[in-house]
């Protein structure tokens, strides 16, 4: 498969043909500064935004600079597994009994845009198991929402919305159980067509409605601690709970002083991660070899010496074959691991989430035998 380049799209301000009177309380809104990722060593998503899966697939050209912020809606053929939901830290409280405005573009190619939803939190929302179709989102967006359309598919959405409770998260992604149409979306695709239903967002804008606010004290402080936690796509780190990151909920007429915060820490807490290399599994195939049934349970006495709280698992392949089969090879790759263990130790089902990444994150060089052969691994995450 030919090697592609992994690029990053994010959101801005607001585009050319809507004015900002009021701070922006969403850090890099257009998503054109990119983050150097803890994970990966390497540049892999925008700055300030969390939980953002890499993806390969042809964007849409940004309505403003160069990247936007790609959403994985759904699947066509698992529509229960593969979302994102990307969230980030607001620059200041959103105070209750106050109105907002949320305004930015939105590309669904040619998938039909039902709906999309926004949560808001008082605390990092990733705490919360994403369990889809449980969530109540604090709104949804749908069609009526959009306000203009241009010639290249991309809809302006835009929403003024009250706070109940003062919050200071926001996350955007597809929360809700599947909607009947993805069950028809298929016959209309291509065989060939990617089974993941992308989304971009660009130019996004959240704003107090007041235009006498003037936003808050904190507003600097907490853009630095947002750009300098460099966890992109796990859910070890709590933004909220980091050392040196306990920010007060701070309202447009706290004041400081003159006192500054100290310079934030970035130290994350524990997490070991066990590697279970390809050779495990037979070629192509999630069936575990026997003869390495040995290796697999002295995995487990780690894991239970060890305790979690948590456990990841995350299949990867190489470049080899499509994205497609890979993404479902390194799923049931992830699975039947998951399934040995619980097998073995049914206690720890609970604590178990299981991911497939295909060849999305490579370890490697995928241009040598000997780097296929480490991109091609399961890793088991340990949470305390």
């Amino acid at each position: 498969m030919m090697k592609i380049k992994l690029f990053w799209l994010s959101l801005c301000c607001l585009p050319l043909t809507v004015k900002c009177q009021q701070p922006n309380l969403l850090a890099n809104s257009s998503f054109e500064d990119i983050n150097t990722c803890t994970e990966y060593h390497a540049q892999c998503a925008p700055a300030a935004w969390f939980i953002v899966t890499p993806t390969r697939v042809k964007w849409p050209p940004a309505k403003d600079g160069q990247c936007v912020m790609p959403i994985i809606y759904d699947n066509i053929y698992a529509p229960m597994t593969g979302r994102t939901f990307p969230y980030t830290m607001t620059l200041c409280s959103l105070e209750a009994g106050k109105k907002y405005d949320l305004v930015f573009w939105l590309y669904t190619g040619e998938y039909p845009f039902t709906h999309l939803d926004v949560v808001l939190t008082a605390a990092d929302p990733t705490r919360t198991p994403a369990v889809i179709g449980k969530i109540t989102p604090s709104f949804s967006l749908s069609g009526s929402d959009v306000t203009a359309k241009d010639e290249n598919g991309w809809m302006l959405v835009r929403r003024q919305f009250t706070v109940d409770d003062e919050k200071r998260f926001f996350l955007i992604g597809n929360v809700m159980a599947p909607d009947a149409y993805l069950r028809n979306v298929e016959k209309k695709l291509k065989k060939s067509h990617r089974s993941d239903i992308m989304f971009c967002i660009d130019s996004i804008s959240l704003t107090a409605a007041d235009t006498a606010e003037k936003g808050c004290n904190s507003y600097a402080y907490t853009k630095s601690i947002v750009y300098e936690e460099h966890h992109r796509h796990t859910r070890h780190v709590y933004l909220d709970s980091l050392p040196g990151n306990s920010i007060p909920l701070q309202s447009s007429h706290d004041t400081l002083a003159g006192i500054q915060p100290p310079p934030p820490l970035f130290i994350p807490p524990p997490a070991d991660t066990l590697l279970i290399p390809g050779i495990f599994f037979a070629t192509n195939s999630s069936e575990i070899k026997a003869g390495y049934a040995r290796q697999l349970d002295s995995f487990l006495v780690k894991i239970g010496l060890k305790k979690p709280a948590g456990i990841e698992i995350n299949g990867h392949t190489d470049n080899t074959a499509t994205d497609e089969w890979n993404d479902a090879l390194s799923l049931r790759r992830a699975t039947s691991i998951r399934d040995y263990i619980v097998k073995k130790m049914p206690g720890l089902q609970a604590a178990i989430s299981v991911n497939g990444y295909g060849s999305r994150r490579p370890v490697a060089d995928n241009e040598t035998p000997a780097g296929k052969a480490r991109n091609r691994r399961v890793e088991i995450v340990l949470m305390y």
